[in-house]
């Protein structure tokens, strides 16, 4: 099963004791994903949806609230796929 999820544009700020925190946050669009997903499905509907250019260059990290896109190699957040509130399905 699919649902709806928001996508949001993250601006994080580097933090010397924590890595990165969010400064802010954008709605950019929506993704639709199924509920059983795996950290390639993720990347890859990003990939088809034109969020991101490589699924390769990130990964997922899951904050119980968001499935957020980070840099492969800064850890940076990217993107946040926010499945806190469903569009569009049964709520998660």
């Amino acid at each position: 099963m699919k649902q709806i999820y928001k996508v949001l544009s993250i601006d994080a700020w580097g933090n010397a004791d924590e890595g990165y925190e969010w400064n802010n946050w954008f709605n950019v669009g929506t993704i639709e994903i199924d509920i059983n997903y795996s950290e390639s499905d993720v990347m890859q509907a990003m990939f088809d949806a034109g969020f991101i250019t490589n699924t390769n260059g990130g990964y997922v990290d899951d904050d119980q609230y968001n499935l957020v896109i980070c840099d492969k190699q800064t850890n940076e957040p990217l993107f946040a796929i926010e499945y806190g509130s469903v569009i569009d399905g049964v709520t998660a």
